[in-house]
């Protein structure tokens, strides 16, 4: 029997598209995400904590798939990311802003949604749309827990961000798609959203993740998780996961009597069904419960379209006073950061970062005025743009730049003919914006930033906001410069500093391993999960801030069991003594990184590796010479505290029946350590 179509879905069916796919690319790019208030309030409480970790941090953004969106595109933007680099876990991407800069975009996110409040005359209930998306974030990290062929963090994340095309959509074209966000999220809204659109919300989440290089098995999971069976067979494992737990989501706890039958090709049964809904359930009210978010009345669409009030524009006064708020919050905010940073070349590079988290200006270049503000000089860029850059521009030669210094405002550069202008070139772009870096008498200097074609109008709707980002950037920088200039009458008072930081990181260290070294007399050895023990012994150090603050650690490690045969307490002391070494090598600084879990084959026998590098110059044969030196020379320290050595580790390395070497050079220091595999004691 045929029904007539309700008025909604009539009118929906009646639109005429004539927004055109690169308009809608633009207003993509430009959308700002919504994230529940409760989240964005928990993590300026974290971000204000002295004590708060990074994995906490991540955990709370995982909780939401707006911010996590945000992250992920941020950490893997030209600014930190190079080509060669895999795509970032969430925690990695959270290490790779730093909590800095985590506040900044939580500042900037509460003051939007603080002013946004005000068109929401509608009030669009978001909740059911959180809920489904944590739902089949836990759904496929359930599933390729059981499947074993899928990582289950990127599961997670994947899970998280598959409906993000929705969410952009609202927050681009909402005078078109708030009804259609109303509609029940099956296939026949695809149809709708094409129609209306020209583009699904599966498509514009797929363009999304693409443009903020995730990877590709993340960007077809997207794509493809409203697709049928014949289409998913030969797709990836991924996308074959989330497919299914997003189908999985969409049943209600009153099964049928029978299973579905995609589910019973993926080898589940009612009773694991069951199993998993429920679990899935329990998971994310508690989730809801500690952010304070309630979403009992938050159920599914049930009707083709809601009647909903379509959201009104903010008044030129409220657009102002927003304005106002962020360049006192959000800039301030970012000014501080530069200014606290240890060095005008580490506020440098925070600067580009910070323009690319806030103004979407990902390959940007840092110029300071010389010579009466006649010269530029280029100090901060892209690994990329090094070789092609001149030492100087001149500013004379060139009209935007010149424009852009004199009358300090903000200048739009386009290749307009030939000669072509040599920033342009260097930058490798058609159209350039120059920022003025202001302080109250001198231009500072300029930061200059490929304009991306698809966001050239936005940015130049953005006027206001960049020139007050170019005074704030200015005035810290000119703050940070002054105390670089004061440095050399504090270089002794500073290097002292240092010295008594790494000495007691060295005491407490020492502590830490004569402790563990008394817990693990007469034990037996065993099978060890290093995996988790690395992890452990990483998170100890972080938490007790036994790593100085100029020197980072980051693991990388598989999300499995590494089972190998030792001791947790001898693994433990290994690596505690290894990046004590690490940090002690490196006093200006540096970078150590821990990996974890390859095999190697060594004398007919499989291994695991266990490797620790550090960037710290350091001497071949005076690491032979504390490897092998005497243990007892290496026990005790200044005022008889224990002192643990590289000899230590030799010995219980040597204890576990494995092997330890070790490359030395000018640019760092890498240690290897063979452990013999062993069997999972579950099995």
């Amino acid at each position: 029997m045929h029904h007539a179509p309700s008025p909604s879905t009539a009118l929906l069916e009646g639109t005429v598209v004539n927004l055109l796919p690169e308009d809608i690319h633009q207003r993509l790019l430009v959308a700002r995400l919504p994230s529940p208030p409760q989240t964005l309030m928990r993590l300026m409480v974290l971000c204000q904590s002295d004590d708060t970790g990074m994995g906490e941090l991540s955990e709370l953004i995982a909780s939401d798939p707006g911010l996590a969106a945000k992250v992920l595109s941020v950490a893997h933007s030209a600014a930190y990311y190079r080509a060669d680099t895999k795509s970032l876990t969430l925690l990695q991407a959270a290490s790779t802003l730093g909590m800095a800069l985590i506040k900044v975009l939580v500042i900037s996110e509460s003051v939007f949604q603080t002013f946004n409040a005000f068109r929401q005359v509608g009030a669009l209930d978001l909740r059911y749309f959180w809920k489904h998306s944590l739902g089949v974030a836990v759904l496929t990290r359930a599933l390729a827990d059981r499947q074993g062929s899928v990582n289950s963090e990127e599961a997670y994340l994947t899970g998280l961000l598959h409906d993000v095309g929705r969410l952009a959509l609202l927050a681009a074209v909402p005078e078109r798609y708030t009804e259609l966000f109303g509609m029940p999220d099956d296939a026949s809204l695809l149809a709708q959203e094409q129609r209306t659109l020209g583009i699904s919300h599966t498509e514009a989440g797929a363009w999304l993740l693409e443009h903020w290089h995730l990877g590709g098995d993340m960007v077809e999971s997207v794509r493809y998780h409203h697709s049928d069976d014949s289409r998913l067979q030969d797709m990836q494992p991924l996308t074959q996961t989330v497919n299914l737990a997003h189908r999985l989501a969409n049943l209600s706890l009153e099964l049928p009597q029978e299973t579905p039958l995609w589910a019973a090709r993926q080898g589940l049964s009612l009773e694991e069904i069951t199993a998993l809904l429920q679990k899935t359930e329990l998971q994310v009210t508690q989730i809801a419960r500690d952010l304070g978010v309630d979403i009992a009345g938050a159920e599914a669409p049930q009707a083709p379209g809601q009647a909903i009030t379509r959201p009104q524009p903010l008044d030129a006064a409220q657009a102002e006073l927003a304005r106002d708020v962020l360049d006192r919050s959000v800039l301030n905010e970012m000014a501080m950061t530069l200014i606290n940073l240890t060095s005008t070349n580490a506020a440098l590079t925070s600067l580009r970062q910070h323009a690319s988290a806030l103004l979407q200006l990902e390959d940007a270049m840092v110029m300071l005025a010389r010579d009466n503000q006649q010269t530029l000089v280029p100090v901060s860029m892209n690994e990329r743009h090094l070789a092609a850059t001149p030492l100087s521009f001149d500013v004379s030669f060139d009209p935007s730049l010149a424009q852009c210094v004199s009358q300090r405002k903000v200048v739009f550069a386009k290749n307009n003919g030939a000669p072509r202008s040599p920033l342009l070139a260097v930058m490798g772009a058609s159209e350039v914006l120059l920022l003025p870096l202001l302080t109250a008498q001198h231009c500072l200097g300029v930061l200059a930033a490929a304009v991306p074609p698809e966001l050239s109008h936005h940015l130049k709707s953005q006027l206001p906001t960049l020139q007050s980002f170019g005074v704030y950037a200015g005035l810290a920088l000119s703050r940070r410069r002054q105390a670089d200039k004061n440095r050399p009458a504090q270089a002794m008072s500073a290097k002292e500093a240092q010295q008594l930081e790494l000495k007691r990181v060295a005491q407490a260290v020492n502590l830490l391993v004569e402790a563990l070294s008394k817990a693990d007399q007469g034990t037996p050895m065993g099978p060890v999960d290093l995996s988790l023990a690395v992890r452990d012994t990483v998170q100890l150090l972080q938490h007790r801030q036994l790593i100085p603050g100029n020197i980072e650690v980051n693991s990388e490690l598989p999300n499995r069991a590494s089972w190998v045969q030792g001791s947790v307490g001898r693994i433990k002391q290994v690596l505690l003594i290894l990046i004590k070494t690490a940090c002690e090598a490196m006093p200006d600084g540096g970078q150590i990184v821990v990996n974890g879990g390859v095999l190697v084959q060594r004398e007919g026998s499989v291994y695991t590796a266990l490797t620790i590098t550090d960037s710290g110059a350091s001497l071949k044969e005076a690491i032979q010479a504390q490897l092998y030196e005497p243990m007892h020379t290496a026990g005790r320290g200044e005022g008889d505290k224990p002192s643990f050595g590289l000899s230590v580790v030799n010995d219980l390395v040597d204890k576990m029946g494995g092997y330890l070497k070790f490359s030395a050079s000018a640019v760092g220091t890498r240690f290897d350590i063979l452990l013999p595999c062993a069997r999972n004691p579950s099995v």
